[in-house]
């Protein structure tokens, strides 16, 4: 087991992922009567969640599918890793991946996720987006907040990162011209933003959403550089 405390350096994991104050509950932009349903089909699959790759992904997972999100979130001590729990839901997160995420300074963990399908990704990543837009237009009058651009720079930088686990489930080649295969969207809410849109999760979208996401992170470092 790791020395170091479980909290990641950075931007900080307990952070409410769907763009959302704390304590308001699941973002009703994500399908808040999503995650009861998400819980059922949680509690009644053979395995459960699978084990989250850094406590960054364990957080944006309760975030998406516990009542209340991960805002009162407890964090236990295992014998492979730290237990992550709220509202009826336990993640593992192995002492191993998190140090690997760290080592490799992975926002979410490396490989492929277990935990998060590639629609729910893209939703994390809009929503992420969309709060960087929002925060944008604030920083826009208070140029001299700081906190206010840490935030707006921290939502950028999760927007690229999730559209980027995304794009992990797309095969190689032509064939992932259409994006992840149908089988890799495990998830009710996964499939749901799929079949609501099916070309936002081309290839070439989500590359371009990448692409548009870095960049307006790189463009926010250069409008106030000092």
């Amino acid at each position: 087991m790791p020395d170091h405390d479980p909290e990641r350096p950075g931007p900080d994991p307990r952070r409410q992922v769907p763009g959302r104050d704390p304590g308001q509950g699941p973002d009703p932009r994500l399908g808040d009567g999503l995650a009861p349903r998400l819980i059922d089909d949680l509690e009644h699959g053979a395995d459960g969640p699978g084990p989250a790759r850094s406590l960054v992904e364990a957080y944006v997972y309760l975030d998406l599918v516990a009542p209340g999100g991960s805002e009162q979130a407890a964090v236990a001590d295992g014998s492979e890793g730290w237990l992550v729990r709220a509202g009826g839901v336990e993640v593992l997160v192995p002492y191993e991946a998190e140090e690997t995420a760290r080592q490799a300074e992975a926002t979410f963990g490396t490989g492929l996720s277990a935990l998060l399908d590639p629609g729910q990704w893209v939703l994390i990543a809009s929503t992420y987006a969309s709060r960087a837009l929002e925060g944008g237009l604030l920083l826009a009058e208070d140029p001299s907040d700081p906190e206010g651009l840490d935030t707006v720079a921290a939502d950028w930088s999760f927007a690229a990162d999730a559209i980027a686990e995304a794009l992990k489930f797309v095969p190689e080649g032509d064939a992932g011209a259409d994006g992840p295969d149908l089988a890799s969207f495990w998830t009710e809410m996964g499939r749901s933003a799929r079949d609501a849109a099916p070309g936002r999760f081309t290839r070439a979208k989500l590359e371009s959403d990448l692409a548009f996401y870095r960049q307006s992170l790189a463009d926010l470092h250069r409008l106030h550089a000092d």
